[in-house]
């Protein structure tokens, strides 16, 4: 599978495929776009490189990513009763 391909198939295949208007930036369809530093095209872990995250009507740079994330991990880690730490690194 191509780099055009996962993105695709992530993207585009399961929004035809629910049948809702998702998945392409277009007049109509209703988008969330992740602006990335470097090519997905180019090397598919490029995907990890977000600077911005585009929905509804905000835009959150990598920071406010990385702030929320930290904040989600730590509220399941308190309320996990089975750490998990070793498999996520």
């Amino acid at each position: 599978m191509t780099n055009s391909q996962a993105i695709y198939s992530a993207t585009v295949a399961p929004a035809n495929w629910m049948k809702t208007k998702t998945g392409k930036i277009k007049a109509g369809y209703y988008s969330d776009l992740v602006l990335l530093r470097k090519n997905p095209l180019e090397d598919i872990k490029n995907t990890k490189t977000i600077e911005y995250v585009f929905f509804n009507k905000y835009a959150i740079n990598k920071n406010q990513i990385k702030t929320i994330l930290k904040a989600v991990e730590d509220a399941n880690n308190e309320n996990r009763s089975i750490k998990i730490d070793e498999y996520l690194h």
